[in-house]
């Protein structure tokens, strides 16, 4: 607060930045009388200007709850301790967007009024931006932007090679519950700058900003022919015919290129595969005590003798195994998985998905009955975990695999990140209205690692 002359409130200026990840956040917004003299029998208000809106009014040594505006109900509080010694302060509880601007704090006596203006600023950065490739068109390939979370609402800047701005050809905009933003763009990226673009979406008011960077290679521009632009269009239509949608995600082209870490992008119905990609995290309390981590828990290998763990239900106990942290129970998600094999010896690992509560403990029967939809690798070969097992045709064995879980039709399929060719598919009705979790086990001379999304990247 500045100095004021007696008689007088000081004008304070409050600049607040809000994370809304956290559940809650409150705020005080300051103001005091000067010189410091007991308050407690004056008549105070605090209103939002310039609307006039009564944020909170005390009079008689009691809150006029009446004279309160609805959006500020039950969510202030005068901190009486204060006012004996000239503090007005005010408590704002459940920071919201809307709370943004400017508040008039006021006081009055039996015979002088004051006041003085303070100015609350909130601000949220949003969720690391998610790109996807969406069709072949316009001289190039158009690729999608999106993020959430965002106040106010920000500026998104598409970045080509040496940092010029590349053109947006379409933009879309929105605010949750909440009042957040969510923001899509869109933009046409052409051979010559596969590789050497990005999004960046961006608070001006924090001067924060999220970017992504994909990861693909450069002949899917260079492959952006004529015949290729009419392609997607005649597979939407087959699709609309015979409903295939996991057939047109993965013969279209359209690839989720980078995941948003904790949760991914999930369309609504009417609009095709792919989902967003999901970046995977660990959870420790399921690993099985011989496994070892990474610490960002996006790792994990057979580690030599077994860790002291707390020996929960959660905690598998005979094989080696660990679930994903996320668990998925409604829309269509992905993930992938590298394999990382150390030199000689055999390699056995597996990937998948499992129901929630499955047993953790002995030596549970590894098949969809079981409550496992997975392929595992051994001898060489891929297989899938069935019931007998199938031999999986893949040479050499793919080192990245994108794991599909489809919940509105029960359905998993492996693809070879690598190529784009389908390993195995549980056909729709495998799984039926449960939370699955990933699944993975990492045996013998194997990391498995880089639980993300970020597929095809020949560099990657």
């Amino acid at each position: 607060p500045e100095p004021c002359g007696a008689g007088h409130y000081c004008r304070c200026s409050l600049h607040v930045s809000v994370s809304f990840s956290l559940p809650k956040m409150d705020v005080v917004l300051p103001c005091h009388v000067s010189p410091r003299v007991d308050i407690q029998r004056l008549e105070i208000w605090w209103i939002r200007h310039p609307s006039s809106e009564t944020v909170h009014h005390y009079r008689n040594g009691e809150d006029q709850d009446g004279e309160q505006s609805r959006d500020y109900r039950g969510r202030t509080e005068l901190v009486r301790a204060g006012l004996s010694n000239g503090s007005l302060d005010l408590w704002i509880l459940g920071l919201r967007p809307s709370d943004d601007g400017q508040y008039l704090c006021a006081v009055q006596g039996v015979t002088s009024y004051s006041e003085a203006t303070v100015d609350l600023e909130v601000a949220a950065t949003g969720s690391v931006p998610q790109l996807s490739l969406e069709a072949y068109g316009d001289g190039g390939i158009r690729v999608r932007c999106r993020s959430a979370g965002w106040y106010p609402q920000p500026q998104v800047l598409w970045k080509g090679a040496g940092g010029q701005r590349l053109p947006s050809l379409w933009q879309r905009r929105s605010s949750d519950e909440r009042g957040l933003f969510d923001v899509e763009d869109v933009t046409v990226v052409s051979g010559s700058g596969a590789g050497n673009f990005s999004c960046v979406v961006r608070n001006s008011r924090l001067e924060q900003e999220q970017e992504a960077v994909p990861c693909f290679s450069a002949p899917f521009f260079h492959d952006a022919r004529p015949w290729m632009v009419a392609l997607p269009v005649l597979l939407v239509l087959l699709a609309a015919v015979t409903g295939l949608g996991a057939w047109l995600w993965r013969r279209k082209g359209q690839f989720v290129v980078e995941g948003v870490e904790g949760k991914g992008w999930v369309r609504s119905e009417a609009e095709p595969w792919p989902v967003g990609a999901h970046v995977v995290t660990l959870d420790p309390d399921t690993a099985h005590s011989q496994l070892v981590l990474s610490a960002d828990r996006r790792r994990v290998n057979l580690g030599s003798a077994r860790q002291e763990l707390p020996d929960t239900w959660k905690r598998f106990d005979i094989r080696f195994c660990v679930l994903g942290q996320e668990g998925f129970k409604e829309g269509r998600h992905c993930w992938e998985v590298e394999v990382v094999v150390w030199p000689g010896g055999d390699s056995r690992w597996a990937v998948g998905v499992v129901r929630g509560k499955i047993s953790r403990k002995g030596y549970m029967e590894v098949v969809p009955e079981g409550g496992f939809w997975a392929v595992r690798h051994y001898g060489g070969h891929l297989v899938s975990l069935t019931s007998p097992r199938n031999d999986l045709s893949q040479s050499p064995v793919p080192r990245r695999i994108l794991v599909c879980l489809d919940c509105t039709e029960g359905s998993v399929t492996f693809i070879n990140a690598e190529t784009g060719a389908e390993i195995f598919t549980f056909p729709p009705g495998s799984l039926n209205g449960e939370i699955f979790h990933p699944w993975f086990w990492a045996t013998t001379n194997t990391i498995l690692g880089w639980i993300g999304g970020f597929w095809p990247c020949s560099r990657c």
